[in-house]
């Protein structure tokens, strides 16, 4: 989910809803956008992986810095419209699910408890479901406002 630009199809004049949703994809979220494409290049990696422990470590030393760094970073991030406000809400949403995801993916790789991984994976699909909705909505309010999403 990286996206590369915001860009205006039609229109002219001032459109505070464009303004701000072009400032918060191109410029405010530009560190959270390439942390996910950093989370996204380490859950690739887990085919690779031998054990358990390989897996418990990507989480805690290399994932959960990320996700963290992203809900920090979105903390900071303040949408001027309610459009985009909302927009930011869903990907907050999204974040707490991949952090709720791999604290149990983590958790069941530790006591090897399978409840809790099938919890973890359960998060972390629910998280590919938000992040799917977030995508949706942004799209759909960028045509809305005469813009697109590239990716």
């Amino acid at each position: 989910m990286a996206v590369m630009s915001f860009t205006l199809l039609t229109g002219c004049g001032s459109d505070p809803v464009y303004d701000d949703l072009e400032n918060f994809l191109n410029v405010e979220m530009k560190e959270v956008t390439e942390n996910y494409t950093k989370i996204t290049t380490e859950v690739g990696t887990w085919e690779t992986l031998e054990d358990d422990a390989a897996i418990k470590k990507s989480i805690d030393d290399t994932l959960l810095p990320l996700v963290n760094g992203s809900l920090e970073k979105l903390k900071d991030i303040n949408p001027e419209t309610e459009e985009v406000k909302a927009i930011k809400d869903k990907y907050v949403k999204m974040m707490d699910a991949y952090k709720a995801g791999f604290e149990a993916l983590s958790e069941g790789c530790e006591t090897q408890d399978e409840a809790t991984v099938n919890a973890g994976n359960d998060k972390l699909v629910e998280a590919v479901e938000l992040l799917d909705g977030y995508n949706k909505a942004l799209e759909e309010l960028a045509k809305e406002h005469g813009s697109e999403v590239e990716y």
